[in-house]
């Protein structure tokens, strides 16, 4: 397998240095200013790009047969920049804080990665001496830089190894996220989502909060996951259809009676999680909570048309 395998012909080859290959030790591609991030976060596209670690001169690169050579190619996913103590592993924090202080605050989280073969390793004085040199500009420290022309080519026609990473609970969850909203959803679907996710974020916040009475505790997934079951709730499980009354849910209404809702299921559970959170009409949360679920299946059978006696509730 060479580098060109993991990128489109007409990708970029982008070089950083790096002061090891990438493994689990670090599954990200960190920085000191949240600007490098954004960046490359703007520059580099996954499929497209490839990003190669070259390794430092310095002592932070312990291992001399890593120093000034290719070492990884990796595609992070550049589309959200994470704290670095959030997407690796405890203890290779603490390394960091101990021997270097919260020197890369700021990652990219790597998707997909490849060992570089070696050793020896390829040297980047030799194979990309024009962008290697660019690393000593004052404007390019700690940044990232672009092989081109014959050195982007030389670098493409590396054999490399492919590498599995175990990513972190935070970065795969953003995946899905990412991977759930990938799907064929409606624009106007995915302002609802967003818009429920952030009404739980802030009820959450309140939970415990003395106004008119005491709000109940509430407890929610991250923002991230919260969006993601919502989506999920939508498309598959409810296939967009309000949980309590079975009629679809219109995205983008601008009957307040209409409107999407996040409803906890068990109103005494605080908690918005999988088996406590179905999507409703805002009607429909609102009559249940104030009325309780039997009056209100009471009601919406009559409504449908349906006999006292039918004990069925469609």
């Amino acid at each position: 397998m060479l580098v060109a395998d993991m990128m489109r012909p007409d990708g970029h080859v982008f070089l950083k240095s790096e002061w090891a290959p990438i493994s689990d030790y670090w599954p990200a591609v960190s920085f000191t200013k949240r600007s490098v991030g954004n960046d490359l976060s703007q520059r580099f596209k996954p499929g497209r790009d490839i990003l190669i670690y070259v390794g430092t001169t310095s002592e932070l690169t312990n291992d001399p047969a890593h120093r000034s050579r290719l070492l990884s190619a990796v595609v992070p996913e550049p589309n959200r920049i994470h704290e670095t103590k959030k997407i690796i592993p405890a203890r290779s924090w603490a390394w960091s804080l101990r021997d270097n202080g919260a020197r890369w605050p700021h990652s990219l989280a790597i998707v997909r990665a490849a060992s570089i073969n070696g050793p020896p390793y390829p040297s980047a004085r030799e194979l990309v001496p024009k962008a290697y040199s660019s690393f000593a500009a004052i404007e390019n420290r700690g940044w990232f830089v672009e092989a081109v022309g014959a050195e982007r080519g030389a670098v493409m026609d590396l054999e490399v190894t492919p590498l599995h990473l175990n990513l972190a609970p935070e970065v795969t969850a953003y995946l899905g996220l990412r991977a759930s909203l990938s799907v064929d959803v409606p624009i106007s679907v995915r302002q609802e989502i967003s818009r429920m996710a952030l009404l739980i974020v802030d009820r959450v916040k309140r939970g415990g909060e003395t106004s008119v009475k005491t709000n109940p505790i509430r407890f929610a997934p991250n923002l991230s996951d919260l969006t993601a079951l919502l989506t999920r709730l939508w498309q598959e499980r409810q296939g967009g259809a309000c949980a309590l009354c079975g009629t679809p849910i219109r995205a983008g209404t601008t009957n307040a009676m209409m409107k999407p809702s996040a409803d906890r299921i068990d109103s005494a559970n605080g908690a918005y999680d999988e088996t406590n959170v179905q999507i409703t009409h805002l009607a429909c949360n609102l009559a249940k909570n104030e009325w309780g679920l039997d009056q209100f299946e009471e009601w919406i059978a009559v409504v449908r048309g349906v006999n006292d006696t039918d004990s069925a509730f469609y």
